[in-house]
């Protein structure tokens, strides 16, 4: 008897089949690889979107002549999606890295469109 099947059956007493054998070690790896390409999503994604909306929130807000005010906040941009990157993988959870990505968002949207932005 190879060791493999050996170990396969001392791991599926219970069932004997190798449906509990992926179930064990196949699902928290799927778990894990699902959680990981949620942060990734939420990070490259929202973080592109809110370094959009902060763009445009801070050029609409900012007191300078137009172009100085498009490289002011091309700059604050482009500062922002690493930040949002991080914070996606610094937070416990995927659900919370969507969750602060969609209301950092959502603030920055308010504020663009409160200073006169129109899509």
């Amino acid at each position: 008897m190879p060791v493999f099947t050996f170990f396969l059956s001392r791991l599926c007493v219970a069932s004997r089949d190798s449906f509990s054998f992926m179930i064990l070690f196949l699902a928290p790896r799927t778990q894990v690889a699902l959680a990981i390409t949620s942060r990734v999503l939420a990070g490259v994604g929202g973080g592109y979107l809110s370094s959009a909306l902060l763009a445009i929130a801070t050029a609409s807000v900012l007191p300078l002549s137009r172009s100085d005010a498009t490289i002011v906040s091309t700059l604050l941009a482009l500062l922002c999606w690493p930040v949002m990157m991080m914070m996606c993988f610094s937070t416990r959870t995927a659900t919370r890295a969507w969750g602060l990505t969609v209301m950092v968002c959502l603030a920055q949207a308010a504020i663009a469109l409160l200073a006169g932005w129109r899509p």
